[in-house]
């Protein structure tokens, strides 16, 4: 590692001579720098410049691997801070489509070749393409919200890439969820870290089973000590689906997850654990008070009043009732909503943070700034102007002007909602026409299916569970006949 002057210096003769710089310069300041300059990097009222270098014949074998991201080495350049041979991919699934027009977004390893290789005390950085319903304004504006609330989230702003010299767009710059994070962010670093990417078994909280192998394709484990708390995890979804305590509130950061499916539901990040898609979210356990934390991830979606043409964020979201009415089952939420004491806070919560952060004029405006600072690049930006999602919007004045309609309608029924209450919707489940993603609707109506089986079995359990609770004190009472004939019709309803 050299100083930063002789660092650049060697940046500027590189430059002159039309190169991209090749020596390793400098990876990081002390690591008593190492927050100052993650500070800066994330500074949410700058635009980033960082710039990579891929050799044609690796760009030519990450296009070619689609829909499967794999890592080439590359060289990453920010300010006077270069490092040689890290790793970078595609990143997300809208990058994975090999027929993809738009642009694509990168993640960025530095420890994939050197696992001792780190930038500014990170392991690695991520531009995101921001193509999706909440363009490149949601990601910022949510984690902006969800911070001045108190909620652990990670940082963001904005990027121009240089791609081997040429400007390539403008990016999202994602700080990424890892051990990292936990160690700069979370309350004790030896606290266990899961992430849901995809969905899978259980990705919605529901119990399916005791053996913590049945999850082990949904909840990735993302450290050491999460490798070690499968059981831990298991303990949690069972508390969670079961109705006869009130044990997983004391489990749960309750107060921060009430805050979050608030902020969630008002900004219509609908692909999250509180909307429809159980899936874009951490869990993490503070190994020292046992309590879990949600973690929202990838939130560059929102905004939009209909996604996919398909899922009615609006209209089938109610702010008093936080389970969308055509979603997948929900137990947290469900077990929130059956409690009079956790409905009330959770009214009080959302009402706060609808007036405080969510007043269209005010959000307007905020949303008005991040476009300003990357009006002039994105001019320049040589990919589609338009969301991928919403191809109505041609540019990025119609997208603005999109978001902010969102923002007055969204505002306005949830207030509505929040004041009068009402009874709760009905829940209808997975509709066949109204599935993200195309969803085939043969598999739309096994999903139904299921749902309904599981609503069964749900209510079993309550039965089984009430019965079990009699016929413990008629055994201690002696009343063995009359424990035998609740037995009898344990049997009945197990048999079913």
């Amino acid at each position: 590692m050299t100083s930063s002057n002789n660092a650049a210096a060697l940046i500027l003769l590189a430059a002159t001579l039309g190169l991209a710089p090749q020596s390793a310069i400098a990876q990081a300041s002390p690591k008593t720098d190492g927050a100052k300059q993650q500070a800066e990097f994330y500074k949410a009222e700058v635009v980033q410049t960082i710039h990579l270098t891929i050799t044609e014949d690796n760009l030519r074998k990450m296009a070619t691997a689609l829909p499967k991201r794999i890592y080439v080495p590359a060289t990453f350049r920010w300010q006077d801070i270069v490092i040689e041979n890290v790793g970078v991919r595609y990143k997300g699934n809208s990058s994975s489509n090999p027929r993809q027009q738009h642009k694509r977004g990168f993640l960025i390893k530095f420890s994939k070749f050197d696992k001792k290789s780190r930038f500014i005390g990170l392991q690695r950085a991520s531009l995101d393409n921001g193509v999706q319903f909440g363009s490149l304004f949601s990601e910022p504006i949510v984690t902006d919200i969800l911070r001045d609330l108190d909620v652990p989230t990670y940082r963001c702003n904005y990027a121009r890439l240089m791609l081997n010299g040429r400007f390539h767009g403008v990016y999202t710059n994602v700080e990424r969820i890892d051990q990292t994070f936990v160690a700069s962010h979370l309350p004790d670093k030896q606290g266990a870290l899961f992430k849901v990417d995809e969905g899978g078994p259980g990705c919605n909280l529901q119990l399916i089973s005791d053996n913590p192998r049945a999850y082990a394709k949904t909840f990735e484990p993302k450290n050491k000590p999460a490798e070690k708390n499968g059981g831990e995890l298991v303990d949690l979804i069972k508390v969670i689906n079961q109705p006869a305590t009130d044990e997983f509130t004391q489990r749960l950061e309750m107060d921060t997850f009430l805050r979050t499916t608030a902020v969630m539901l008002f900004a219509g990040a609908f692909d999250q654990l509180t909307g429809w898609q159980s899936h874009n979210y951490y869990l993490y356990r503070d190994s020292q008070n046992k309590r879990w934390h949600y973690l929202p991830w990838d939130l560059d979606v929102g905004f939009s009043e209909t996604a996919f043409g398909r899922i009615n964020v609006i209209d089938n979201w109610n702010a008093a009732w936080p389970v969308p009415t055509t979603g997948m089952p929900n137990p947290l939420l469900e077990r929130i909503m059956a409690s009079p004491v956790l409905l009330k806070k959770y009214r009080e919560t959302a009402k706060t943070i609808l007036l405080n952060h969510f007043e269209p004029d005010q959000l307007s405006a905020a949303i008005d700034a991040k476009y300003q600072l990357i009006k002039a690049d994105l001019q320049d930006d040589p990919f589609p102007h338009r969301r991928v999602t919403s191809r109505q919007n041609e540019d990025y004045d119609t997208i603005v002007a999109s978001m902010k309609s969102f923002v007055r309608k969204r505002f306005n029924v949830a207030r509505q909602q929040l004041e009068n209450p009402g009874p709760r919707p009905e829940f209808v489940g997975w509709q066949p026409d109204n599935q993200p993603n195309g969803m085939p609707p043969g598999l739309a109506k096994k999903i139904q299916t299921v749902q309904q089986r599981t609503k069964q079995l749900q209510q079993k359990m309550k039965a089984v569970q009430k019965l079990m609770q009699q016929i413990g004190p008629l055994m201690q009472q002696g009343k063995t006949e009359a424990a035998e004939k609740l037995m009898d019709e344990l049997l009945r309803i197990t048999d079913q």
